[in-house]
């Protein structure tokens, strides 16, 4: 059996959420809409681009005070627009409507440069491991 993978990730995190402390919203620009859809504790976010197909998305869940992101990517061909900062807005906008104060996130190399110039720290370091895919007999 071969061994699994690794990889190290950031784990990020913030105090109080940006829009908390007076900071800029941002929604995206056109021709992109921005569809917020909430059930229970987590909030998923789409940002759809003009033909209805989906160009970036995220899902933010809050327990108590805190929330934490997930799942956060926006689609190769829509990168550079500021998607990325619309959607920590919407995510982190929800969480707060929902009595979250602080946020957490696991963050790839990439997406650390956006979410250190968002407000997010760095709180502590995770390794993910990732083993080979047995098939199943059943």
């Amino acid at each position: 059996m071969p061994d699994p993978q690794y990889s190290t990730r950031r784990v990020l995190g913030v105090d109080d959420f940006a829009i908390r402390r007076g900071q800029t919203q941002y929604a995206p620009a056109a021709p992109y809409e921005r569809e917020v859809r909430t059930e229970g504790p987590v909030t998923v976010v789409s940002l759809h681009d003009s033909s209805g197909e989906v160009a970036a998305r995220g899902t933010i869940a809050v327990v108590g005070a805190d929330a934490i992101a997930d799942r956060i990517e926006t689609d190769a061909a829509h990168r550079r627009r500021g998607l990325g900062r619309a959607m920590m807005s919407a995510l982190a906008e929800a969480a707060v409507a929902q009595g979250a104060r602080t946020g957490l996130l696991i963050a790839s190399e990439e997406g650390q440069r956006l979410y250190s110039c968002l407000g997010w720290r760095h709180e502590a370091d995770v390794l993910i491991a990732r083993g080979p895919v047995v098939p199943s007999n059943r």
